[in-house]
């Protein structure tokens, strides 16, 4: 880390007001602080404890994301969080913050920050998609053959990512990002959405974040 990383992490992380009717996340100017006692955290390595309340500050102290582009890390599968970091880590996946954040980072660094994460709980957002939603969306996930990766209930198992129940805000931000590839670290998914329109993405996006 360097000393802009928190400056970074303030300017990045705020998002529009409109964003955050349905999620409850924050706006600018209302970042909550990090909090002071993370239970587990007496388990990393002092910089890495250093670390995780930056994380918890836009991903959530209790796995609900304070920002409407913030996935829920907690409770995700360790083996894809690890990959992620690793590829913020080597530049083929782009975001300022992130990739400034673990640049420094060893991989043995990024596989305990994995595993801190992945053995939180799950947060249950209590999301609501819109009526005939489900209809189109198993339509689409058959055509793209999703649960061949994410599995039965999208609940994804090891480097696949869990998708039900994820923030729905974030969802169609990283989906979009894989169809104009400004997301570009799967390629195979952009191929997939780039199939698909944004009103469809947005539908897809419902659908898996009130499951």
């Amino acid at each position: 880390m360097t000393r802009s990383t928190p400056r970074l992490l303030l300017a990045l992380c705020a998002v529009p007001i409109a964003w955050l009717v349905a999620t409850g996340v924050h706006a600018e100017g209302e970042r909550p602080p990090a909090p002071s006692t993370i239970p587990g955290i007496d388990q990393l390595a002092g910089h890495l404890a250093e670390l995780v309340p930056m994380c918890v500050a836009c991903h959530g102290e209790n796995g609900v994301p304070n920002y409407a582009e913030s996935p829920i890390i907690d409770g995700q599968h360790e083996g894809y969080i690890y990959i992620q970091l690793r590829d913020y880590k080597n530049g083929s996946r782009k975001h300022e913050v992130m990739n400034e954040i673990v640049k420094d980072l060893s991989r043995q660094d990024l596989r305990e920050l994995a595993a801190f994460f992945a053995k939180r709980p799950w947060p249950r957002l209590q999301q609501q998609a819109e009526e005939g939603d489900d209809v189109v969306a198993e339509r689409l996930a058959s055509a793209g053959m999703c649960k061949e990766c994410h599995l039965g209930g999208y609940l994804g198992d090891g480097t696949v990512p869990r998708l039900a129940g994820q923030l729905t805000s974030y969802l169609v931000v990283t989906m979009r990002a894989f169809k104009t590839k400004e997301r570009a670290n799967n390629a195979a998914m952009s191929s997939l959405l780039d199939t698909y329109t944004d009103e469809e993405i947005d539908v897809l996006a419902r659908y898996l974040g009130a499951l």
